[in-house]
Parts: structure tokens; sequence; C-alpha cells
């Protein structure tokens, strides 16, 4: 009998301990992608993992800018994700030189925000891509370009004016009844500024450094089959390039300790620079995680 009774109690203890381990997530840009092709790098936050619940399908979603966002498109954000509002981060010469197409019954607000301080616009007006990259080349060892590149993420996570931004991003967000739809914000490209407002509200639903990586990693590999394209020939055309066309881990992640160094965490971080109380993490995660 006792013997019996401790193979019954082993094998109660195997299917709790499974019950209670979390499967690894394979997070790879194919799996987030949210089927818009009018827009880059359009992707979703929704099904990675946080601890033993995972963030809800079709309802935080993340893009580069929407200026040329396609009928189609639109009503897909519309029809399929609901967007409720749009939240725009790139800098008020940007939207206005390009504006949104707003998906039918969406909001729209303006989140600007700057690369190079206070007071500064995000980048100069080109015509198209190509004359972007080619400014980009010609003077990828100008001091401040390069300066742009190293510290943009010190700007997002450090300057007053960009803080400023964040929390109004929070505030609404926290206005927002997911079970009405989506939320979609992006900035240009939807990797630095976007990325920094993913990265933020991931740490806000409870994900940690490797998961905040993890999704700011698909933003490279969306982008690198594109630089991969543009010819380079100097070490600085490939970090410029890598850093405002791409996406640069390791630029991003020495702000992340930056960020750590000061406050601990970018969980504590939120609390005492963007003014996210664990109150209102809370909520966030009770209407965002199953």
């Amino acid at each position: 009998m006792i013997r019996i009774l401790s193979i019954i109690f082993l094998m109660v203890m195997f299917v709790s301990c499974k019950t209670n381990v979390v499967e690894e997530q394979e997070i790879v840009l194919k799996n987030q992608l949210i089927g818009i092709s009018s827009a880059h790098n359009a992707r979703q936050l929704g099904g990675y993992q946080i601890g033993n619940q995972k963030i809800k399908d079709n309802l935080l979603l993340r893009t580069a800018k929407i200026s040329e966002l396609s009928e189609q498109d639109s009503t897909l954000l519309c029809d399929k994700y609901k967007v409720q509002c749009v939240y725009d981060f790139r800098g008020q010469e940007e939207s206005l030189s390009a504006p949104d197409v707003i998906p039918a019954g969406a909001r729209y607000l303006s989140l600007a925000l700057s690369f190079t301080g206070e007071g500064s616009e995000s980048n100069p007006k080109f015509e198209n891509e190509s004359q972007m990259i080619a400014m980009l080349l010609q003077h990828a060892e100008h001091p401040a370009v390069q300066a742009m590149c190293t510290g943009m993420y010190d700007v997002i996570f450090f300057e007053e004016a960009s803080q400023k931004v964040y929390r109004q991003f929070f505030e609404d967000l926290l206005t927002v009844n997911p079970e009405e739809g989506a939320v979609l914000w992006h900035c240009t490209q939807g990797k630095d500024r976007a990325g920094c407002a993913s990265a933020m509200l991931l740490a806000a639903l409870g994900a940690d450094r490797e998961l905040i990586m993890a999704d700011f990693m698909l933003s490279k590999d969306y982008y690198d089959k594109i630089t991969a394209q543009i010819k380079t020939e100097t070490d600085a055309q490939r970090m410029v390039i890598n850093t405002l066309i791409s996406a640069n881990p390791e630029i991003f992640e020495a702000s992340l300790d930056k960020v750590d160094a000061q406050y601990g965490s970018l969980k504590n971080y939120l609390t005492e620079c963007i003014g996210v109380t664990p109150e209102m993490m809370k909520v966030l995660r009770d209407r965002y995680l199953e």
C-alpha cells in the first residue's frame, strides 16, 4: 500500500510539474506579422509568453509609418483588428509631410518624439528613401551622424521631453478597452521610437529583458533583408545603415544597461521616470494577458 501511494504521489508531482512548466517560446518574425504589406515591419506583441500567461492576440500592433497604407490593409486593420487608436511617434514635420492613413473608426494621437533632443526634428526631409540612404552613406563619418546613431536610445530613455511622450502613451492606453479592439503605434520605420514603446509596454506587462530583446531583434530580422541590398564601403557606413535603416541591438542594449544601472530595471524606470505605477501595470496585465 505504501509503495502504491508513493507511486501515485510521484505521478501527481510529475503531472503538476509539467503543468507549471512554461514551454520555451519560439520568437520568429513570421509568427508576429499581421498581414499588412503596405507598411513595413507590421507585427504584433500577441502570443508572447510571460510567465504562465501570454499576451492576447491581435490587440497590440506596431508598424512603420502608415502614410501609404493601402485600402485593403486599412480595411484589414478596421475589420479584423478593429483598431481603436493610432499612436504616431514621428516628429511633427515627419507627420505633416506624410500624414497617416487612419483606418475607419480609429482616432489619431500624435506623440511627436525627436531623436536629436528637445525641440529638434527627428529627420530632415527627403524626396524618397533612396535619397535618404545616399545622404547617410555620404555623411556616415560625420560626428553628428555618428552621435545620432550611438545616442538615439539615450535620447529616448533619458530626455525629459521623451519621457513625457511615453507617459502620455501609457495614460492614453489605459483609457482604451481592449474588448473593443486593438491599438496601433508606429514611427517612421517602427523600430526605434515605436520599438522603445514596445519595450516599455512589454516591461509593464512583466516581460524579462530576454523577451524585450527578442522582440527588438525582429526589427533587425525584417530590415536586414533590405539593408543587404545597400552597398557600403566603410565601417562607418555599415554602422550607420545597420543602425538607422536596420536595427542595432548593441546600441539598444547599451541604453538598457544604463537604465538598469540607474534604476535597477526597465520596470523600475517606468515607475520612476514615466509614472507607470504598479497599479497601472496590474490593469494592463489584467487586460492584455491571458
